[in-house]
């Protein structure tokens, strides 16, 4: 399958990392660098085999482990073994912060579960005392 990345999502990685250069002309003055589409193609394609050759070396480790499921660990080490050891903790610290956001989310969510259920409970409540403030009975004297 040769899938192309999203068009959008390479040229806002593109635009962020130039937004943190300086980018000065000949004559001493900031500017905002165009983008070529054709510089952006290359952007994916790059991008593409990057992640092919991560791929097949975090496959490797995976493998030289006798595991069959792909891990961050895997991946980490594969960035290693491939070169780019000094993306490693910034590598790292994206997951570190993934991770806290998921935590954050599961207690949030749970949260939110259990005040449901203390409500359906007060309901219930509420249908077992009769809830029509009759004492219960069928309205005859």
């Amino acid at each position: 399958m040769d899938e192309d990345l999203p068009r959008a999502h390479i040229k806002r990685l593109v635009k962020h990392k130039l937004s943190t250069l300086d980018n000065v002309d000949a004559k001493g003055q900031s500017f905002e660098p165009n983008i070529q589409k054709e510089a952006l193609t290359a952007y994916g394609e790059c991008a593409k085999i990057f992640i092919h050759y991560l791929t097949a070396t975090a496959n490797d480790v995976c493998r030289d482990h006798k595991r069959s499921t792909i891990s961050d660990a895997d991946v980490l080490a594969a960035i290693e073994e491939c070169d780019f050891g000094e993306l490693v903790e910034d590598v790292r610290a994206t997951l570190d912060a993934f991770r806290d956001a998921k935590r954050t989310k599961k207690a949030r969510d749970a949260e939110a579960k259990e005040t449901r259920d203390e409500g359906d409970d007060d309901e219930v409540e509420k249908r077992d005392d009769g809830g029509g403030g009759d004492g219960g009975g069928d309205g005859a004297a």
